[in-house]
């Protein structure tokens, strides 16, 4: 696994045995043995919490690094973040459904399938610093192949699966699954349209433009892109560890950026999300301008304006 993914865990540990305290400090080895993770691993986690301002160090020597650490602020609201979609099945959910397509396209062999039990050994097997469970991964592959994203082989001791045609179009898109699939055409044959003076649709038609009426008068039904809203999200996720709020506006904060992201796409819904998000963030400018953070706080704020209109 990759150190970011051990970091988490460490996170979610120290958490738990802090009790959320800014003050206490705690000895790193205690935490990795609760964690149950690896010796050899802790200087390599260790630093990169403390690059990443989530905790700091203290009575460092020439011998032991660091035998003592705290959380900062920031690296107390990302692990109550960890803590909080760790236990959301919604969250669970929709991490398996965006990442088995992927792994699926990068395991698949030319004219196979990958079989699904090596999932379980592989970094994706983590989600927010715990481990996903087989129901849960049976449940999102069985969504995934109701979806036409994944076909699957069910044989007696091996299930096997491997992307479709628009699975492979999606593990090589940068969306979210959800504004992946609100950006396809429907293959439905209720589109009924009557050419005379104007135009009648019935069933769904979206992205479609309509010319109705002998002036042909337009109507433009046009979604926000998946790549720019993918970036923004990014951004604002970035930034919210910096901003200093407490933890009832930090933890708004996070779910606003996380409907952001499910919903954004749609272009009202994406404006009002952004426009509360706004309001939770600009008042934190000055904490963000004391951690230096300002300008990449503005930045965020100014594409989500120049996203939404």
């Amino acid at each position: 696994m990759t150190t970011a993914r051990y970091a988490e865990q460490f996170l979610l540990c120290l958490l738990e045995v802090s009790g959320g305290s800014l003050a206490e400090f705690l000895d790193p080895e205690t935490i990795m043995q609760s964690a149950r993770l690896d010796m050899p691993e802790k200087d390599a986690i260790l630093s990169m919490l403390i690059e990443q301002g989530y905790v700091s160090s203290g009575g460092e020597t020439r011998d032991r690094p660091v035998y003592a650490l705290k959380f900062t602020s920031a690296g107390l609201e990302h692990a109550q973040h960890l803590r909080r979609i760790s236990r959301s099945k919604a969250e669970r959910d929709v991490y398996l459904h965006n990442c088995l397509v992927r792994w699926a396209y990068d395991n698949t062999p030319a004219g196979g399938s990958a079989s699904l039990q090596e999932f379980a050994g592989d970094e994706h097997w983590w989600f927010a610093g715990t481990e996903v469970t087989w129901d849960e991964v049976f449940g999102a592959v069985d969504f995934l192949e109701a979806e036409n994203l994944l076909a699957v082989e069910r044989v007696p001791g091996r299930i096997g699966v491997r992307p479709t045609p628009l699975g492979i179009k999606f593990a090589l898109s940068r969306m979210t699954l959800r504004t992946f699939i609100s950006t396809q055409q429907p293959h439905s044959s209720n589109v009924t349209n009557n050419y005379r003076d104007s135009v009648v649709v019935q069933g769904d038609a979206p992205g479609s433009n309509l010319a109705t009426g002998g002036g042909n008068t337009q109507t433009v039904n046009q979604g926000v892109d998946g790549d720019a809203l993918a970036s923004l999200v990014a951004q604002l996720r970035q930034i919210a560890p910096t901003l200093e709020l407490s933890q009832e506006d930090a933890e708004e904060l996070a779910e606003e950026i996380d409907t952001l992201e499910s919903e954004g796409a749609e272009p009202t819904r994406g404006r009002r999300i952004m426009r509360r998000i706004a309001r939770i963030v600009t008042p934190a400018l000055p904490a963000a301008a004391a951690a230096g953070a300002d300008a990449a706080v503005q930045a965020a704020i100014a594409a989500g304006t120049g996203l939404f209109g």
